[in-house]
């Protein structure tokens, strides 16, 4: 309803966000989100004004899996995310999403990211729709097989996983229950004129990330009239220097 303060989810594991990751915390608050950051311990570095959820209550930290070739949190923050939708939490968002304009509530949120692919950076959805029921039946088998999967892969996959020596979803290609289960099930559950187009939530696309580092730019130039957040894809991001006079540089430095 017009007024309400929208509510935003995002979870964190570790004891510190980093500059950007709370950077990105107090834009949120900036544009009038109450903001609540899932976590196992309050970050050292949590903004004032956000509130602290015990990620234990949806995730126990044993729970956590480590993507084996990465060795990335993204399959743990992926089931996490899904499980605040499944609670009716509301909107949830990454940490590295930073919000330029207050977020639209909306009964589905997610947006493309590519031309073929839908990113879950931002993602709502009914507690019991069909989509969400998909896409949870999925993320929770640790052995869950891509349906998306063809050929010869897709039917070894099937064959192992029958005989009782199946592929654990850690071995997967990077993004299996991420943006690549995403676009499967919003396309099998008819949704795709529910998806927001690219410059709403992912204007700066992660090949283009060296525009963040350009002296003399600045956020502004290069989002649009309608984008509300940009996602700064922070793993692409790490060991790289921050200089003035960058639009990194002016996130970092936002109050």
């Amino acid at each position: 309803m017009k007024g309400e303060v929208l509510l935003v989810n995002t979870i964190w594991i570790g004891n510190e966000l980093g500059p950007i990751h709370a950077a990105c915390l107090r834009s949120f608050l900036r544009h009038g989100h109450e903001v609540v950051l899932h976590a196992y311990g309050r970050p050292h570095d949590t903004p004032e004004g956000v509130r602290l959820f015990d990620a234990n209550k949806l995730m126990k930290e044993e729970e956590i899996i480590l993507h084996k070739k990465t060795n990335s949190l993204t399959l743990a923050s992926d089931r996490y995310r899904y499980r605040i939708l499944r609670e009716g939490m509301g909107l949830y968002v990454d940490c590295d999403m930073y919000c330029v304009r207050p977020f639209s509530e909306n009964e589905y949120t997610f947006g493309w990211h590519s031309h073929d692919t839908i990113n879950n950076a931002v993602l709502n959805a009914p507690h019991d729709s069909k989509f969400l029921k998909q896409v949870l039946e999925a993320s929770e088998d640790l052995y869950f097989v891509p349906p998306w999967r063809k050929g010869h892969k897709g039917l070894y996959a099937k064959f192992r996983k029958a005989i009782g020596f199946p592929m654990h979803i850690s071995r997967h290609k990077w993004g299996t229950i991420g943006p690549s289960l995403i676009t499967h099930c919003v396309k099998e559950q008819g949704l795709l004129d529910r998806v927001s187009a690219i410059d709403i939530f992912y204007p700066l696309h992660w090949e283009q990330l060296d525009l963040l580092f350009e002296p003399g730019l600045r956020v502004a130039d290069f989002i649009g009239s309608r984008t509300q957040g940009v996602h700064l894809y922070n793993s692409a991001l790490k060991g790289r220097k921050v200089i003035e006079d960058t639009p990194l540089y002016e996130i970092i430095q936002s109050k």
